[in-house]
């Protein structure tokens, strides 16, 4: 399968394409300075300089992909504008597309309580209405939105799984998900989606 990643310079998008690529997959990484992208010893990689404020050159850097996953994200000096405007690109250039947010915004807005869910967009406003925009066209265009609690850096014991955003059972504390267990689980449902037109959360057992 040739898989192409948005965002993968992120320290999650980096996870991704080592997921995919340990999967056996050929993977189009895209990125504004492909020189920070290691591409030693792998031959499904290519790195292809890509912008999602040059929208031509993601079409063209996407071009025969069969999934798009999405590890972009934006830091209080980015226009959030990236966001929408890449979610609505990446929905009109392929078939599927897997997009990582956070829980807590968009649809899954109150799945941290009323206190938490009012710090989270405090701390989060200057991205917040962004990723409700994007995360509606990635659903609508068919794609699968997994939103994720606090990242941590922490080794994956393969106990994550995506479930429907409407299972979830709201609590105080959110649940903190491992960067690699993130990657694993946009991989495995860019091989076989099972949550197409779907908002989907990842949990980990034991956190």
């Amino acid at each position: 399968m040739k898989i192409a990643v948005l965002g993968s310079t992120g320290q999650t998008g980096r996870l991704i394409v080592a997921r995919a690529l340990e999967r056996g997959h050929d993977v189009i990484a895209l990125a504004r300075r492909p020189e920070t992208v290691d591409t030693s010893g792998n031959g499904n990689l290519r790195v292809v300089q890509a912008d999602v404020t040059r929208p031509e050159s993601v079409m063209t850097a996407v071009a025969g992909a069969d999934v798009i996953i999405s590890g972009l994200g934006i830091t209080k000096k980015q226009d959030p504008s990236i966001l929408t405007d890449g979610a609505r690109l990446i929905a009109s250039a392929a078939s599927r597309v897997v997009w990582l947010t956070s829980l807590g915004m968009g649809s899954t807005e109150g799945a941290l309580g009323r206190l938490n869910g009012a710090l989270l967009k405090r701390i989060l406003r200057h991205e917040w209405n962004a990723k409700g925009v994007a995360g509606r066209a990635v659903r609508a265009a068919h794609g699968t939105t997994v939103y994720a609690g606090p990242l941590t850096n922490k080794p994956y014991a393969d106990n994550g799984r995506l479930i429907r955003a409407e299972d979830y059972v709201p609590r105080m504390m959110p649940p903190v998900a491992p960067r690699a267990g993130i990657a694993a689980l946009m991989v495995a449902e860019a091989e076989a989606p099972h949550f197409a037109d779907t908002d989907t959360i990842a949990v980990f057992s034991g956190h």
